[in-house]
């Protein structure tokens, strides 16, 4: 069965944000901003979790949040690195990794935690 994080990376790739992000069992729960982006995360949630029964929820609000998938750039998380560092490198303000955090707060729920090899949506 697949974990939180197997679904975060495999919404991640798909290239939506999917905010409350909770797997319990195969019930998969979150709210996206766009309808383009709930029909995004289902697929991506059944093809991480065939069996999963996804409960997606559009709230127009999310997308105010620079919720969708196909803003921002991306960056690949190297040994060593934290948030704060990647503001750095990337907006020249280590202060800024709020704004990362929140646009991946489904692959990275806990901001403290980060992992090589992830790819983390980087906002304008």
């Amino acid at each position: 069965m697949a974990t939180q994080a197997d679904i975060a990376a495999a919404l991640q790739r798909a290239g939506v944000n999917v905010y409350g992000l909770k797997v319990q069992g195969t019930q998969v729960s979150g709210t996206v901003g766009s309808g383009e982006d709930r029909f995004t995360a289902v697929q991506a949630i059944l093809q991480a979790m065939p069996t999963a029964q996804p409960n997606v929820q559009v709230d127009a609000n999310f997308a105010a949040m620079g919720g969708g998938g196909s803003s921002g750039r991306t960056y690949t998380v190297k040994a060593g690195d934290s948030l704060s560092k990647i503001a750095k490198e990337v907006y020249g303000d280590a202060a800024q990794w709020k704004k990362i955090h929140e646009a991946n707060r489904a692959a990275i729920p806990n901001p403290d935690v980060i992992h090589p090899g992830q790819e983390l949506t980087i906002p304008g």
